[in-house]
């Protein structure tokens, strides 16, 4: 028997480590992986693999592993008997039980309470804690449709209408209405004691014999006229008197007494007049040659308009009247103002500049500062006179309070920039304007007509030009045409243009009429010379085409028409080219060229808008009625193919001129 039993033994150990032997490559090949919902038991403990199974709860646990046991124990014997087919009933009733004493070692090893391998726990801490979360999310997600299910019922119980909520009676002050735009432009001014005058304001010089001087009367009356315009009626009225008792009483500090003068006049009114006339009342009796009147103007055509005025009217008496410009040698200049200083200084701002900083003279016994076409003066630098000429007063004027000097600030345009009047000065200043609420006048006898062209017959606008300009020569033998163009580029395509179809007569027009246009590619006195004989010519067939340049002014009475080929980009030099014509109340004509709806909303709402007529005058109105203006903008197919040849004819003489 003992034999037997130890036979038994020797076969069960001999199966086990073949088993044993059987499993280690598997195990070697396939690595164990780690999973956080088993518990691995230690391999120190027992020999045999950990056997994985769930985490469950412990009472749970003992049940379901104590029913795999059982299954496990079952499947080992039938892979023992299949292994081994030459066993006798001894060795299985043997091999059964060793089987059930290994299973009851495994249960009690299984309930046991076994360590948690430390490698591990930080794993399963997280997993723990990614659960925890899981489940605190999918509560918040309970709780937040509960939450929109409430809202969606409150919501559909408050539901209100598109209308818009009402709203109390809003409060108005009747009193307080917003100013017209032309009112509150003069907001500037509003520190200025403001005098209106009107166009009827017309009187005898005679009438004021007992303020001007009996020989600056006579000299008005035989080269000006006998009759005072309105704004020189005006100044007169009020400015002389002033004048002629505060210089009696005190020839030093007169200037404190009358304050600074600003006037605002339609071109043509007489401007220049207004400010010669008092200049001369006061200085003709002077004793020293000192610069005693400053006359500052924006070009040198004005210098020789104010100059003529000036010399007129000062005949008789000893004043010295001199003009500086660029044309002469500034060291010239300087050399002669050094011997001979002037009373009345007539120049620009720039060359103003030159001789203060050479000290060609001083502003010690300044009286007067007048600045003509002032606007521009303001708007442009010129190296900045403006500060070097009051810093130049501050220095050599030995009375330093304000008012020591009278300043004449006269445009048809005046700024109302409320720095630009600042940086002037001013001393209890007076402005003059018109009755009109607009600040921008025209002439009373100035006639404006407007031609609308259309977009498609842009290209023919210097044919259209060249058809207006022949019905006005038909209409009128006397006629002198002054036409504005945008650029000097224009000017110089524009006036070979119209040359060049006069000499191929494509309307059948006299050819004899004298055209020119005045640019920057001939030298300055050929353009002094076609200006003068554009003013001084007999044959009244004169056309003159120029820029802006001939805007600002040019005294030249004959002019009939002023036609705005390429409209101003403002108001302001609207007023001043509409007033080459016009002018001393003369009758005159503005014709406007209006391409498109554009252009004529322009004129309508930027341009026409700050301009103020007299009732009794002209008013804007078409060029022509619609029969004749549709005649004036159809042009046959065969004066169309003749006008573009000519253009094309144009271009290749200018490229081979410029080769």
């Amino acid at each position: 028997m003992q034999s037997d039993e130890m036979r038994c033994d020797a076969i069960i150990k001999t199966k086990a480590v073949s088993g044993a032997r059987k499993q280690q490559p598997i195990d070697r090949m396939f690595a164990a992986r780690f999973d956080p919902t088993k518990i691995a038991t230690n391999a120190t403990e027992t020999a045999a693999p950990p056997v994985k199974e769930f985490a469950l709860p412990q009472k749970r646990r003992r049940e379901t592993k104590s029913d795999e046991t059982g299954d496990e124990g079952t499947s080992d014997q039938e892979s023992d008997e299949e292994s081994d087919k030459e066993s006798d009933e001894q060795l299985d009733d043997a091999v059964e039980t060793h089987g059930e004493t290994s299973e009851n070692e495994a249960n009690q090893s299984e309930t046991s309470e076994q360590p948690l391998d430390t490698r591990h726990s930080s794993v399963l801490n997280r997993f723990q804690q990614t659960l925890s979360l899981q489940d605190a999310l999918s509560s918040s997600d309970k709780v937040e449709r509960n939450t929109e299910e409430e809202d969606k019922d409150v919501s559909s119980k408050d539901v209100h209408s598109l209308t818009p909520i009402p709203q109390p009676a809003r409060v108005t002050d009747r009193s307080m209405r917003l100013l017209d735009p032309s009112t509150y432009k003069s907001t500037a001014w509003d520190t200025a004691t403001k005098i209106h005058y009107s166009s009827t304001m017309i009187k005898d010089f005679n009438h004021y014999k007992q303020d001007l001087d009996e020989r600056l009367i006579k000299n008005i009356i035989s080269d000006f006229s006998a009759e005072t315009f309105p704004i020189q009626t005006i100044l007169f009225d009020t400015v002389l008197p002033l004048l002629n008792s505060s210089f009696s009483a005190n020839k030093k500090r007169f200037t404190r007494q009358v304050g600074d003068i600003l006037v605002n006049a339609s071109t043509g009114s007489g401007k220049t007049l207004a400010y010669a006339v008092p200049l001369v009342q006061i200085l003709r009796n002077r004793t020293v040659n000192r610069v005693r009147a400053i006359i500052l103007v924006p070009t040198k055509i004005l210098i020789h308009q104010v100059y003529d005025c000036l010399s007129k009217i000062s005949q008789g008496t000893s004043l010295s009247i001199s003009m500086s410009k660029l044309e002469n040698s500034l060291k010239e200049e300087h050399n002669k103002f050094l011997h001979n200083c002037p009373d009345i200084l007539i120049i620009t701002p720039g060359r103003l500049v030159d001789h203060l900083q050479m000290n060609s003279f001083d502003l010690k016994s300044l009286k007067f500062l007048v600045l003509d076409e002032a606007d521009r003066l303001l708007n442009q630098s010129f190296q900045n006179w403006n500060q070097v000429l009051f810093h130049h007063l501050a220095e050599d004027k030995q009375d330093k309070r304000p008012g020591n000097v009278i300043k004449m600030v006269f445009s048809a345009t005046l700024t109302t920039n409320a720095e630009k009047l600042y940086n002037l000065h001013l001393h209890n200043p007076k402005i003059f304007l018109t009755d009109s609420v607009k600040l921008y006048s025209l002439p009373k006898k100035l006639q404006e007509l407007n031609v609308n062209i259309p977009t498609a017959k842009s290209l023919f606008k210097p044919l259209l030009l060249l058809k207006i300009l022949h019905d006005i020569k038909t209409s009128s033998s006397n006629s002198k045409i002054l036409v504005f163009v945008k650029s000097n580029e224009a000017s110089i395509r524009l006036g070979s243009l119209l040359q060049a179809m006069l000499k191929l007569k494509l309307i059948d027009s006299d050819d004899s009429m004298f055209l020119s246009s005045i640019h920057s590619n001939i030298s300055k006195g050929s353009n002094r010379k076609l200006i003068h004989e554009f003013a001084s010519s007999e044959d009244m067939k004169s056309v003159l085409i120029s820029t802006d340049i001939m805007s600002r002014g040019i005294d030249i009475t004959e002019i009939t028409h002023v036609i705005n080929y390429d409209l101003p980009i403002s108001s302001q030099q609207y007023v001043h080219r509409c007033g080459r014509t016009a002018r001393a109340t003369t009758e005159g004509v503005a014709i406007n060229l209006l391409v498109g709806k554009g252009e004529q909303r322009f004129w309508s709402s930027h341009l026409d808008t700050d301009l103020s007529r007299d009732v009794d005058g002209y008013q804007p109105s078409a060029y022509l009625e619609d029969e004749k203006l549709s005649q004036l903008l159809h042009i046959e197919s065969h004066l169309q193919d003749r006008y573009k040849n000519c253009i094309k004819e144009l271009q290749s003489n200018n490229e081979e001129g410029i080769k």
